[in-house]
């Protein structure tokens, strides 16, 4: 009786301890609680419990990678929590090639993140994967997964400068989802390409052609094609007449001869500063992220120099300046400082070392806007607010107007803050019942890009029909003034009568936003408006002279 009793209470402990172990799809349905609730952290500490418990399932770690990426809100989380979240799909493709969703995740993500991360190959080939599987899937409501795919399949073959192969893929998403959203978004695209195509081939028709000198380097360099020397040479010459492009692609030859030559590497710097200092140009239209990535390219080639040559004050002061100027998010300012500080307390010429210093301040403005962003983001109803925008607030300018055909209008503007990036603006004239007539200026992101979501307004009134002619360099914080000459986008005169000046900023990455307007009356008599409100755009005046 005894023994039995004692089988029957060990029986009672199996049962207890089996009754407790959770199963990989309870834990899983209750981190997806957690994430219903917005708690993503604990969502993903309870995966990464899950995949502790096991390791050997692909599911989990994909599970795990989708929880991470929804922790992502931000573009600085793009470079601290995403690359966590592709290292778990990674593991899961390991352990199953064959897992659909941590494919789509992966490909979905990976064309959506600068290429810097390395993820673009990676990502095309799962989103061809997950297409041929859903291509033959007999599901009809795998229809909207499929279309999904396509449209970011289609991404990274643009990305990756595919293009004949992304209006292919985009075609499909027409074909599959006419008339929606998606289909409006994939049409734009195409026409983006074709743009894009032209301009390509534009600039390759202005092209100057290779002076003797480079002429002859090319040829020396077909009998000695690893040679440093002709390399180094012929990159140089590239970069004297200002074809970055070429040069960079010559320096990029040379470090693959020699990987320890600090002066390709030096000279390679150069020209990617040369190139990110012209700014925003179409091809951000096929990559919104292109200056993102050229400004770790261009970081990394300057690490690798300083790497070899930890004693070289040039490289460090070219190191520290890039620091300063390239975004917030590289995370480069402190090393920027440690840089400039070395420079100076070098001996190095007054020229370099007064360079290092106004960089050195520079640096320490960047830090104190940082400080400002955050008291006006977060602490936005104290009276430190105002401190901040008395602090940035410009003052005024004038314009000759002998120098312009009347009539004219002169709008003036004054951006009354200053965020870690400059801000995207649009200025625009409408007439009374909000048809769209001219944009005077747009920010050089979202012309080129055409990016919808920054400065909305004018994107929904332009439809982006002018933003090629009318792209400038982003204004930042101070007094702006714009002449309009009358002219519609057809640069015909417009009729006289009642008429609406529009501007519109939005800040990065404080999100900061306002639009302004002020109408105007085009008559025979002289007319003006101004308007004082909110601390973003505090002032627009605009003035008509007959």
């Amino acid at each position: 009786m005894k023994r039995l009793l004692c089988i029957i209470g060990f029986m009672s402990l199996v049962n207890i301890s089996a009754s407790q172990i959770v199963t990989l799809e309870e834990y899983i349905q209750k981190a997806q609680n957690y994430h219903a609730v917005g708690n993503h952290e604990q969502a993903v500490t309870t995966m990464e419990q899950t995949v502790k418990k096991y390791p050997n399932s692909s599911r989990a770690y994909a599970k795990l990678g989708d929880f991470l990426s929804e922790k992502a809100q931000g573009y600085v989380d793009m470079f601290v929590v995403l690359p966590r979240a592709f290292t778990m799909w990674d593991k899961a493709i390991s352990l199953d090639s064959g897992n659909f969703e941590a494919r789509f995740s992966r490909g979905t993500w990976g064309v959506y993140v600068p290429k810097y991360m390395g993820q673009l190959e990676k990502a095309i080939l799962d989103l061809e994967f997950v297409a041929r599987v859903l291509e033959k899937s007999p599901e009809p409501d795998t229809q909207a997964q499929l279309v999904e795919a396509y449209s970011s399949l289609a991404i990274g073959y643009r990305k990756h400068w595919e293009f004949q192969k992304a209006k292919e893929t985009y075609a499909r998403v027409i074909e599959m989802a006419p008339e929606t959203d998606q289909a409006h978004w994939a049409q734009d695209y195409i026409d983006k390409i074709i743009r894009f195509e032209k301009y390509l081939q534009a600039q390759e028709e202005s092209r100057e052609p290779d002076s003797p000198e480079i002429v002859v380097l090319h040829e020396k360099l077909k009998e000695h094609p690893h040679d440093i020397d002709i390399l180094l040479s012929l990159g140089n010459a590239y970069l004297e007449v200002g074809n970055h492009k070429l040069a960079r692609e010559i320096f990029e030859k040379a470090i693959n001869v020699d990987s320890l030559n600090v002066q390709a590497y030096k000279l390679l710097a150069l020209t990617l500063i040369n190139i990110f200092d012209q700014g925003y140009d179409p091809s951000v239209s096929m990559d919104h992220n292109f200056l993102t990535d050229l400004s770790f390219n261009m970081l990394n080639v300057m690490d690798r120099a300083i790497s070899l040559a930890p004693e070289d004050v040039e490289m460090r002061l070219i190191r520290g300046t890039a620091g300063v100027e390239v975004p917030f998010f590289t995370g480069r300012l402190e090393q920027a400082i440690t840089d400039l500080q070395m420079a100076l307390e070098s001996s190095i010429s007054d020229d370099m070392k007064a360079r290092a210093l106004y960089e050195l301040g520079r640096a320490y403005q960047k830090k104190a806007i940082t400080n400002w962003i955050e008291v006006v983001s977060d602490y936005s109803n104290t009276k430190a607010v105002d401190f901040v925008f008395d602090e940035l607030n410009p003052g005024l300018k004038h314009i000759d107007l002998s120098e312009h055909k009347t009539p004219v209008v002169v709008v003036d503007f004054i951006l009354g803050f200053k965020d870690e990036l400059a801000p995207q603006t649009a200025l625009w004239v409408e007439d009374k019942d909000g048809k769209f007539v001219k944009t005077i200026y747009v920010s050089g992101f979202s012309g080129y890009a055409r990016s919808m979501g920054r400065i909305p307004q004018w994107t929904s009134s332009s439809k982006f029909i002018d933003a090629d002619a009318v792209t400038g360099a982003s204004i930042n914080l101070g007094h702006h003034i714009y002449v309009w000459d009358l002219k519609d986008i057809s640069g015909k005169e417009v009729k006289k009568g009642e008429y609406i000046i529009k501007v519109e900023t939005t800040f990065w990455p404080s999100m900061q936003y306002q639009c302004v307007e002020a109408p105007l009356t085009l008559g025979k008599k002289a007319d003006s408006f101004v308007v004082e409100e909110g601390k973003l755009i505090p002032y627009l005046g605009v003035k008509y002279h007959p």
